[in-house]
């Protein structure tokens, strides 16, 4: 199955390449690692006569520190976060999402922007990004904004970037003392499956009061797009961390908060079931993360 012919550009400036993208419009798809575009282009799901580049721009590719907050180049690829000292300090569910997407050979070439940009309901970082309360860094040539990501998804597929913008990384709050964050996902595969539920979550204890002071789960694969948990989330604030609160909050994801669909992958009944055992599972981890730093 080949490729389609097409024009291939390649900026090697966030300036350069918003100058491309306003010029060409609609008629024009951006390039990062490619995992999920070539193979659209290649079985005609998506056309284009031009095709932006990204990879050779070196600042879309940066991970810094910003004062209170990391920020995360749109076209980093999953291998270069998952062995990057401040994202398994600082952002372990983000970590575990890298490294549960495809292959070794998949996630040397997939960027974290690439997958925001498929907007796939089963993304793998999707969730991490969401328990984070991660913004969205989009620019166009004219101004810059920043969306969080709570917002970003539309639909299967869809986001809220404009067709003149680029999205050129993320903003992540440094999570704060005495919290812990995981992320499991569930396919029938390892890897290079889709998966069919994946859960990650949020987790911040006083350890004084030994209560619940901040609470936030994610949910991919049981929605149209990837989704917060907001009902299992009020049900753990001030509860005291334990096997029976994390039991009610996956029950109350379970049956408030997901919206699963039968398909060839599973049942919606199954997915459901499954969103009430990871949920549960990612808050004991998350609650024994933010205990280990304690110590």
């Amino acid at each position: 199955m080949l490729l389609p012919t097409f024009e291939f550009h390649e900026p090697l400036s966030i300036k350069d390449a918003l100058k491309l993208k306003k010029s060409l419009g609609e008629d024009a798809k951006l390039l990062a690692g490619g995992t999920d575009l070539l193979v659209h282009l290649k079985k005609k799901l998506i056309t284009t006569n031009n095709l932006i580049s990204l990879s050779g721009i070196k600042a879309l590719s940066l991970i810094t520190k910003e004062k209170n907050a990391v920020i995360i180049g749109s076209c980093t690829t999953m291998t270069q976060l998952s062995s990057t000292p401040i994202i398994q300090k600082n952002f372990p569910a983000l970590k575990a999402g890298c490294d549960n997407l495809g292959t070794h050979l998949i996630r040397n070439r997939a960027t974290i922007g690439g997958n925001a940009c498929n907007a796939s309901p089963a993304g793998d970082t999707l969730p991490a990004l969401l328990i984070y309360d991660a913004l969205a860094l989009l620019e166009t040539s004219d101004k810059k904004r920043e969306i969080p990501m709570a917002d970003f998804f539309t639909g299967p597929g869809k986001s809220c970037i404009q067709p003149d913008e680029i999205l050129t990384g993320f903003r992540l709050p440094i999570p704060g003392k005495n919290s812990g964050a995981h992320y499991i996902q569930l396919g029938k595969r390892k890897s290079s499956e889709i998966n069919l539920v994946n859960v990650a979550a949020f987790l911040k204890y006083d350890p004084d009061t030994k209560k619940i002071i901040d609470a936030r789960i994610a949910l991919g694969s049981v929605a149209a797009t990837p989704i917060r948990s907001p009902k299992a989330e009020s049900t753990l604030m001030g509860q005291t961390p334990e096997e029976a609160c994390f039991f009610a909050a996956g029950e109350m994801a379970r049956r408030e908060d997901c919206h699963p669909i039968d398909d060839f992958r599973g049942s919606a009944r199954y997915r459901q079931a499954m969103v009430g055992v990871l949920t549960k599972r990612t808050l004991t981890r998350a609650y024994e993360l933010a205990r280990s730093a304690c110590i």
